[in-house]
């Protein structure tokens, strides 16, 4: 059965939700009203825009934490592409979670400036400017658009050993038929000498595109230590270090939680029926903080009684009953 990744596929990988550990968190903030500015000298960019007065500022409407509270944003950012107004969509997306990220603020460019004797260090911004500008390209952020579609449908494809959709994929109608052509040279030469089948061929080669999209984690992306410190102790001692992780914008949040989502097939299995992912760590506790939540059996071969149940229907029960009417 084909399958589509979800938000609960994508939530049961994230670190920030499950584990108690104190992690760092980005604050990203969603503005009032964002405007595309289509200058002649320059390419349309995006930016918060203020609508009182000539040095009125943007008007904020609230500030959140991506990783805490939108874990599906990876996926709801990648699906834009399937829409059937994909501009349109995006417009929405931003009013909803904000722009991403790759303009930089004034601080970082005196930052810059500073390091003129020593030109070769570069350091990026702790976090760049959520409020957009030049350097927020509208061309940039459907690049984005269309990159993070095509990365999740080749995982997915992977994922479901999608022969049809692979093919689709790594070989696409438009494009020149005689590349096309010493590309499955290629790809058949590969198969030769692996001794794997064409199926498997074709997932390590989508596998190699995702592996290179998220090969530009460490842009916005960084390893960082969180501190507890929020405990009745005051002063912060040795055992109160925990592995974290930074992001520098909103685009580095959503390519966390893919990163997250795809380094962690060990830790994971899929339900027998519908394909979707049954996370072995465990859930997070409801209702009563004190209470241990229970981990998932290793063996668990279905996400749910409903999925069990119709797993043995169409794989045993109307089977069984076609042979007797036969």
């Amino acid at each position: 059965m084909r399958s589509r990744l979800g938000t609960d596929d994508i939530v049961n990988t994230n670190p920030f939700l499950k584990e108690k550990e104190f992690h760092t968190s980005i604050l990203w903030q969603v503005y009032e009203d964002y405007e595309i500015v289509d200058q002649q000298e320059s390419l349309p960019y995006i930016r918060a825009s203020a609508r009182e007065g000539r040095h009125a500022k943007p008007r904020g409407v609230r500030v959140y934490d991506p990783l805490v509270d939108t874990p599906h944003l990876f996926l709801d950012f990648a699906r834009i592409a399937e829409r059937k107004n994909p501009r349109e969509a995006l417009l929405q997306w931003i009013a909803q979670y904000g722009l991403l990220g790759f303009a930089r603020n004034d601080s970082q460019i005196v930052v810059e400036e500073r390091l003129e004797e020593r030109p070769e260090v570069v350091i990026p911004p702790k976090e760049y400017d959520d409020k957009g500008g030049p350097g927020e390209t509208l061309k940039a952020v459907e690049y984005e658009v269309y990159t993070t579609n095509r990365t999740l449908t080749l995982y997915e494809a992977s994922l479901n050993r999608d022969t049809d959709k692979l093919e689709r994929l790594l070989f696409p109608p438009k494009v020149d038929p005689r590349w096309l052509e010493r590309r499955r040279q290629y790809l058949r030469e590969e198969m030769r000498q692996s001794g794997a089948n064409w199926t498997d061929t074709l997932i390590a080669r989508a596998l190699s595109g995702v592996w290179d999209y998220v090969s530009h984690l460490d842009v916005f992306v960084y390893p960082a230590v969180g501190a507890d410190i929020l405990q009745e102790q005051s002063l912060l001692t040795v055992d109160r270090f925990t592995v974290s992780w930074g992001v520098r914008n909103l685009l580095g949040a959503m390519y966390l939680q893919f990163y997250w989502l795809i380094t962690s097939a060990s830790e994971l299995s899929r339900c027998k029926h519908c394909w979707r992912i049954i996370s072995y760590a465990p859930p997070m506790p409801i209702g009563d903080e004190n209470r241990k939540a229970r981990k998932p059996r290793k063996d668990k071969e279905f996400c749910d009684s409903r999925c069990r149940q119709n797993y043995h229907y169409h794989n045993r029960t109307k089977p069984s009953r076609q042979s007797k009417h036969r």
